[in-house]
């Protein structure tokens, strides 16, 4: 039907055309002898009226409007002289309208004309040709669109010859189903013959989706394309025949030179398909180059199963693509029979054959040399083999030569003769690579295939041959011994055992790509290490003496969680140490995935990443690190334990409830504070479910201030010990009651009193030294004096466990009761004297004397036990949710909260006898001169006669103008007791201060005692006093100095021996409670423990040796800590990645970890 409409345009356009002749064009017919000559454009108003018709260029024709020809016939537009050219003018925003445009046409040629900046588009026409023309465009910019110079849609029977398109867009050719289909196949022909197309940007595309409904044979003879993309050629289930003969493309890159693609999705090839007709295609590709390009040959077939296509490539030579050499992708199609005969392919990156395992793929007399990544990779394809394949001179990471991968099978005819001459793999398979999946199949008859296998290497194995299904029972073996490997094993092992070769290895040495492994699985905290040992080994074949061994090689292993890839580290050795810390996790379990790049072997395990344990926090960077972080404090978060020089305490708010050391609660809360009374002054290692180790004196609890299970407070010190009779308090009540009563009597038969003033001096020396007791002496008073010293302070003087379980709280109440027990039997005397005159006489005037006395040594007593009661402790919480917060504790036991619960009542009772006692008794001494003197007269001080005798017992001995003197003592033990307990390292001098202003003020007043030799008394207990102030502040300044020299000397030296600083030893002077040890030579024994700074000196000093000699270690460590950042992402990148050598390998010592980092 179409056919017969165009014979009928035909006929009517003939008969209103001009008759048929010849026609000169020119812009400047004055010049042209010639005629008829006119301008191109008296001619382009009505190009249909001239049939049969040849046009002749004169000069440059100028044209800025659109010729067209339709429904034409027999039109020739033909250059005569030397440089006829059409010149189309553009604008700079010109998009693409057509200055030439043919349609519905036949015979239509154009020869010898330059066409410049013009368009020419061909549609729905025949017999047209293009010969010995030019198209040319002098800047790239006027084509900002996709249309190609010259655009043939349907154009049959068309013929482009010696034509050469310049700096343009190369041409379009496309093939539709025709506007009305064929009731029968019709042949048509295209033919590109010497053609050249050069610095274009475009590629000269073939587009066929014309299915059955016409034959189109395609001939491609001597084009060259120099340019940024080459020839595409894409076909849709459509018949043809393209044959490719002795031609060329080159420089083309980015782009393909050659490129062939096949697809079955096409609606349009599908309309006017005739019925009948088979979907078959044939391409020949022979005597042709693909050189320079980024692929150089590229085929792909998607997923065609009904139409038959048969592509030859013979004698071609590919050869110097920056890509892909060869590349054929198959994708599931079955209907293909590819045949690469004669070619040979040179120094490109590399080749590939994949996903060809329905196709009938062939190769014969293939050579293969100087490829730059493998020679050919085979990748789920089946290809034979005929007459030669040469694989030399190629280099690959895994396989050299040639790579068989994914259950891909090498057919080998009878005819096949294989040789792999001088190929490197840089980790294994140096000649060829088979996997454990894919293998050689012999046809039938096909036996003693000749193998040649010549100075072949690989880096890690299988220097000629890699592969676990590989036998020479059907080579022809050109050389005698051949380097075989076969399989690699890759699994988890254990440094400390013999075994080399895992008991699950199979006899053959084949093993599963990928291994669970749950046994291994770890649980972490947050900046722990992930720590696995494994080994990568290999089969070795001896080909002579058919032998086969395990061996150790090395490999990368690429590290991933949760199938996203972290990072990458190289393992030498038989076991090799793999650290990895994981950053940025969720808290639950994970998986991980050890791979070996390259050869598709994976052990996978889980781990358990915890939240950090109690007492540890997430740090700046994110490692689990001390909750509160402070000088000399080192957390351990691999064995969960903390490190400190001593004399403080680090642990739980609540450490009555018992737990694990791993053990993560994010509602704990973190003491860390100063410990001077009892803790341990040397460097301490423990745990937070072991706080107990900072302490001393078998204390433990909260900061040291309550005994270990087991132990009790004891009587006469602040040490714990443990009761070995429940029954002997009993024993020591009697016998401190009996103690009580000779205390009383002794008084008074002896006239022990304060009425005497011999005792005044003594009672507040005695009273003084037993304050500063630990300020004196670090290991406790004297032996004898002491006894001395405390039974005057109404102390025991010796250690004695009172009762199981006896605590601070309790001790306090006793040292309350005590005191109350000798008034209690001095008023009882006192009463009995009253209504007993034997008595009375028996006892004579002693009885008040002593009572005053008996008040005067308990003043001292109930003072210091109140300050003790009173004395409070703030301490800072660091709890796990980030928050701050503060406490009030008891600070002679910190485990009782202040004012909180019983220490509420033992305040109370504090705060009581301090009202009615302390402050009456105080003002009492200190001020009964005055009201004496001057206030006795007032009737409001008629009772004052009432007190005469306590205050003549105490004033009586001295001068009338001192009888102020008692008081003053009295006070004067206020702040020395305030001082010795708050202000303890300023105590010393504030003490030889107080001391020297006493003793000053006696010189003064020259002496406040009626008798001299109480004066003398005094006089010589305060001097000792001062003496012993002076010669503590002394020894203190020299032993500052004494460290501070012998830091110096370290510094200088640089010796491993530490010495504690100035506020160390400071810090070191605690209670005697606190057992502080010296050594034999009376220096502070600190068991020589290495400072942490000294430990990284040290290793400092042999990082060196450690470096040179970490790449020979066999059973190495490496760490990947800092691997973890965002350039991760990239690893998975560099599949192909060699890894260096191990004595070539960077080896970094780690010097705060101690691991070596490659």
């Amino acid at each position: 039907m179409s056919l017969l409409l165009v014979v009928v345009l035909l006929f009517f356009s003939s008969s209103c055309s001009v008759s048929s002749g010849q026609y000169y064009v020119s812009d400047d017919c004055s010049s042209v002898t010639q005629s008829p000559c006119n301008p191109l454009s008296v001619y382009a108003g009505n190009m249909s009226q001239y049939n049969n018709t040849i046009f002749y260029f004169i000069g440059t024709s100028v044209i800025n409007f659109t010729v067209t020809m339709d429904s034409v016939q027999n039109i020739t537009l033909h250059g005569l002289d030397q440089s006829p050219t059409i010149y189309c003018i553009l604008n700079d925003y010109y998009q693409g309208n057509n200055f030439i445009t043919v349609t519905t046409s036949s015979h239509v040629s154009f020869s010898s004309i330059s066409f410049l900046k013009c368009y020419i588009h061909l549609s729905f026409s025949s017999n047209i040709t293009i010969t010995g023309s030019t198209m040319t465009f002098e800047k790239l910019r006027y084509f900002i669109d996709t249309n190609s110079s010259v655009t043939l849609l349907n154009v049959f029977d068309c013929k482009i010859v010696s034509s050469t398109f310049n700096n343009v867009p190369p041409p379009t050719i496309e093939y539709d189903p025709p506007p009305v289909c064929y009731n029968e196949l019709r042949h048509y022909s295209l033919t590109l013959t010497n053609v050249t197309v050069t610095n274009g940007f475009g590629s000269l595309s073939i587009n066929m989706k014309h299915g059955t409904s016409y034959n189109i044979s395609v001939v491609i003879d001597n084009v060259k394309s120099i340019s940024t993309k080459g020839i595409d050629l894409s076909f849709s289930e459509s018949l043809f025949s393209l044959h490719i003969i002795n031609s060329s493309v080159s420089r083309c890159n980015p782009g393909t030179g050659f490129l062939f693609y096949f697809d079955t999705y096409s609606w349009i090839s599908k309309n006017c398909n005739i019925k009948g007709v088979e979907p078959k295609s044939t391409i020949v590709i022979e005597d042709s180059q693909f050189y320079k390009n980024y692929e150089g040959l590229s085929l792909y077939f998607h997923k065609l199963n009904i139409h038959h296509i048969a592509v030859t490539v013979r004698s071609c030579s590919i050869r110097d693509n920056n890509g892909y050499g060869l590349l054929i992708n198959g994708h599931l199609s079955t209907s293909i029979c590819i045949s690469v005969i004669d070619t040979e392919l040179v120094r490109n990156w590399r080749n590939e054959i994949l996903f060809c395992l329905s196709i009938f793929l062939k190769l014969s007399n293939i050579t293969v040399t100087n490829t730059l990544a493998i020679g050919l990779e085979i990748t789920s394809s089946v290809v034979t083999v005929e007459n030669r394949l040469v694989f030399e001179n190629n280099t690959g990471v895994v396989g050299g030569g040639m790579a068989i991968k994914g259950s891909s099978v090498v057919v080998l005819s009878p005819s096949a003769n294989l040789e792999f001459i001088d190929n490197h793999a840089s980790l294994v398979g140096g000649g060829i690579y088979i996997d454990e999946n894919s293998k050689f199949q012999f046809k039938q008859n096909s036996c003693f295939i000749p193998l040649t296998l010549k100075d072949n290497t690989a880096g890690v194995a299988g220097n000629d041959i890699y592969g676990s299904n590989f036998s020479f029972n059907y080579f022809n073996l050109t050389n005698a011994k051949a380097s075989v490997s076969s399989n690699f094993r890759f699994f988890f092992c254990d440094p400390n055992s013999n075994e080399t070769i895992p008991s699950d290895t199979e006899s053959n040495g084949t093993t599963s790509s990928t291994q669970n492994h749950d046994k291994y699985e770890q649980q972490i905290f947050r900046g722990q290490p992930l720590k696995y040992n494994v080994a990568f080994f290999v089969f070795n074949l001896d080909t002579v003496a058919s032998t086969i061994d395990f061996a150790p090689t090395n490999g990368t292993v690429l590290i991933g969680i949760d199938k996203l890839p972290m990072t990458q580290v190289s393992i030498t050795g038989n076991c090799s140490l793999i650290k990895y810390i994981s950053y940025n996790l969720t808290y639950t379990r994970h998986e991980i995935i050890l791979e070996i790049l390259n050869y598709y072997y994976r052990i996978q395990t889980q781990f358990i990443l915890h939240d950090c344990p109690i007492g540890f926090s997430v740090n700046s960077s994110g490692v689990c690190d001390c909750i509160a972080p402070r000088e000399n404090v080192t957390c351990d978060i691999d064995s969960q334990s903390i490190i400190h020089n001593g004399l403080l305490w680090i642990g739980t708010y609540d450490t009555s409830t018992p737990f694990n050391a791993n053990e993560t609660n994010p509602n704990t809360c973190i003491i860390n504070e100063d410990c001077l009374l009892y803790c341990s002054p040397n460097p301490v290692t423990f745990q937070l479910n072991d706080t107990d180790t900072q302490c001393v004196d078998n204390k433990g609890g909260r900061m040291c201030g309550s005994c270990r299970d087991g132990y009790s407070l004891l009587m006469g010190s602040n040490k714990c010990g443990q009761c070995h009779n429940n029954y002997m308090m009993i024993a020591w009540i009697a016998l401190f009651a009996v103690m009580g009563v000779l205390l009383v009597v002794l008084l008074i038969a002896l006239n022990l009193t304060v009425s005497v003033g011999t005792l005044n001096g003594l009672l507040f020396y005695a009273n003084i030294v037993k304050l500063y007791e630990p300020v004196f002496s670090r290991k406790g008073a004297l032996p004898v004096l002491s006894q001395v010293i405390s039974w005057i302070n109404l102390d025991f003087g010796f250690e004695i466990c009172f009762y199981n379980g006896m605590d601070s709280y309790a001790k306090q109440w006793l040292q309350f009761a005590f005191p109350l027990y000798l008034w209690i039997i001095i008023i009882i005397i006192i009463q009995l004297c009253r209504r007993y005159g034997k008595i009375s006489r028996l006892m004579g005037s002693h009885v008040v004397p002593v009572l005053s006395t008996l008040t005067f040594l308990s003043y001292t007593k109930l003072v210091r036990t109140i300050v003790i009661v009173l004395h409070k402790h703030e301490v800072t919480l660091h709890c796990a949710n980030e928050s701050v917060k503060s406490v009030s504790l008891w600070y002679e036991d910190p485990n009782v909260e202040y004012a909180k619960g019983k220490h509420a009542g033992l305040l109370g009772f504090a705060l009581l006898v301090s009202v009615f006692f302390v402050i009456p008794y105080t003002l009492f001494l200190l001020c009964h001169p005055v009201l004496e003197k001057h206030l006795s007269h007032f009737k409001l001080f008629k009772s004052w006669s009432h007190f005469k005798p306590i205050i003549d017992a105490y004033s009586g001995p001295m001068k009338d103008d001192y009888r102020f003197w008692p008081g003053l003592l009295l006070v004067t033990r206020i702040p020395l007791l305030l001082i010795v307990t708050f202000l303890q390292n300023e105590s010393r001098v504030l003490l030889l201060a107080v001391a020297t202003i006493i003793l000053s003020l006696s010189f003064i007043f020259g002496g406040v005692y009626r008798r001299k030799l109480n004066n003398i008394i005094e006089f010589w207990f305060l001097l000792n006093l001062c003496i012993m102030a002076s010669l503590s502040v002394a020894f203190t300044d020299d032993s500052k100095k004494l460290f501070k020299k012998q830091d110096e000397d370290d510094d200088d030296q640089d010796v491993t021996k530490s010495h504690k600083t100035v506020d160390q030893q400071m810090r070191e002077i605690v209670p005697s409670s606190t057992n502080v040890k010296l050594s034999n030579d009376n220096r502070i024994n600190t068991t020589r423990a290495m400072p942490i700074n000294e430990h990284i000196r040290n290793k400092i000093n042999v990082e060196d040796s450690i470096s040179s000699i970490a790449p020979l270690i066999y059973n190495s460590e490496y760490d990947t800590a800092t691997a973890a950042n965002p350039t991760n992402a990239d690893l998975v990148k560099r599949t192909n990645t060699t890894p260096l050598p191990p004595a070539a390998q960077t080896v970094i010592y780690d010097k705060v970890t101690g691991d070596i980092n490659k």
